[in-house]
């Protein structure tokens, strides 16, 4: 009786967490996804250790784990002197803006002329501006680095939009 009740209650917080994160704007879904995967886990834990089927140590050292995780990504930062050692470990853990930040400082390549800027983005002579976006915009859905593509290719059309866009 105790475990359909405790079934019941699992399955009632599930579709709390599913209402909430549809009614969540799209942007913000991934974020409410993985904050009820946490939450989730951490109850599975807890209910594991209060039923005896999990020593309450492990069910401890499982709920720091993630405490864990983001304090080996804020480590360099407090300590600056172990930057060096950890760089391997949390390189693919920086935030967006670092990485942006990173590719800023990279060269784009050599500069374009307009007739480059308009072969890379297969447009005219007489293509006007929503010419120009629609192709930039085609063009960054295949080659965008989030998307599997390439990080040069991508600063190179947007560095043709840039340069027929202001030539205009």
């Amino acid at each position: 009786m105790a475990r359909l009740i405790l079934l019941f209650l699992i399955l009632i917080a599930a579709w709390f967490a599913w209402q909430k994160i549809k009614s969540s704007a799209p942007g913000n879904r991934r974020k409410q996804i993985f904050l009820a995967t946490v939450l989730g886990g951490a109850m599975i834990v807890v209910i594991l250790a209060l039923s005896g089927r999990l020593h309450w140590v492990g069910a401890a050292a499982l709920l720091i784990l993630p405490v864990l995780g983001r304090l080996l990504n804020q480590l360099p930062r407090i300590l600056p002197w172990l930057s060096p050692l950890l760089q391997k470990y949390t390189h693919s853990r920086q935030s967006p803006g670092q990485q942006h930040q990173k590719a800023a400082q990279q060269p784009a390549g050599p500069p374009l002329t307009e007739c480059e800027a308009r072969r890379i983005l297969g447009v005219g002579a007489s293509a006007g501006r929503d010419e120009i976006v629609g192709a930039h915009r085609r063009l960054m859905q295949k080659l965008h680095p989030d998307r599997g593509g390439n990080d040069y290719l991508a600063s190179r059309v947007n560095a043709a939009k840039e340069l027929l866009l202001r030539i205009l």
